[in-house]
């Protein structure tokens, strides 16, 4: 109850797991909403970039949800478009269908998921040991003074919003290298590439707001905009059943693509 904010005493939300309830406290526990479990194919466009009978690779949009969770509307997520396309593996469950890893909501781009279960395992073994590589594109707040860099600091649940990450020395080990693509110095933002080595909840939004960049847009970690800043361009992979190298890329969204050529315009940008 309290690693969730949902126990208040005395209209407090509790974060303390030593807190001990004194006499006359007044201790309210909030049941989590439980999240559906119909899910709902739905007909809708899909930006396909790759697919044979074990996966498919789409180019997700900014906004999209990707799966079935709290306070997500059954026939809303991607997931459920695909369905309307494709059989997928139910290894995760019946929420997640061929779900081998997410991006957040308003983070558009390339995201993989698996037909089979045998694809399904293969990946998300893959995953997990680091052999799949993403490559992701973000538009943050400040001018870097060096080309590259790498961000080695841990992540975990912020206390005090639940819904948010934060560093944290008790977290989750975390590495994101970055190298700057190209500088606007008029706007004072520059565009980023970046790699991460780990895969946690909000990571590069996290590790870019901790080294006082962060992403254009980013509400939650920054100031908003039309849109979150962060595009997952590329990944890279072997088939799982194949065994051939994979590199596939996403373009850029319109609005995405739209802002880069504006602040190229308006400020004749430096090259990186």
């Amino acid at each position: 109850a309290i690693a969730s904010g949902s126990l208040q005493i005395n209209e407090q939300t509790i974060v303390d797991p030593n807190y001990r309830i004194k006499i006359d406290d007044r201790c309210a526990f909030y049941l989590p909403d439980l999240p559906p479990t119909t899910l709902i194919p739905t007909q809708g466009d899909l930006d396909i970039l790759f697919e044979d009978e074990h996966l498919i690779v789409l180019n997700k949009l900014a906004g999209q949800v990707v799966h079935l969770g709290n306070q997500v509307k059954p026939g809303t997520t991607l997931v459920e478009r695909v369905l309307s396309h494709i059989q997928l593996s139910t290894a995760a469950g019946i929420q997640r269908p061929g779900v081998v890893h997410r991006l957040d909501q308003a983070t558009s781009g390339v995201i993989i998921f698996a037909k089979t279960d045998q694809a399904y395992g293969l990946l998300t073994k893959a995953f997990a040991e680091r052999r799949i590589h993403k490559t992701y594109h973000a538009l943050v707040e400040g001018i870097f003074a060096c080309q590259s860099g790498i961000v080695q600091a841990s992540i975990g649940r912020n206390q005090r919003d639940r819904t948010a990450m934060c560093v944290s020395p008790t977290g989750r080990s975390a590495c994101t290298q970055w190298e700057r693509l190209e500088a606007f110095p008029k706007a004072h933002q520059t565009l980023l590439a970046c790699y991460p080595i780990t895969g946690r909840t909000h990571q590069i939004r996290v590790h870019l707001k901790h080294i006082g960049h962060p992403i254009v847009g980013d509400a939650k970690y920054g100031k908003s905009d039309v849109r979150l800043f962060l595009h997952a361009y590329q990944i890279a992979f072997v088939h799982p059943i194949a065994q051939k190298e994979l590199i596939i890329t996403a373009p850029w969204p319109t609005s995405f693509n739209e802002r880069i050529e504006s602040l190229r315009y308006s400020d004749r940008s430096v090259k990186a």
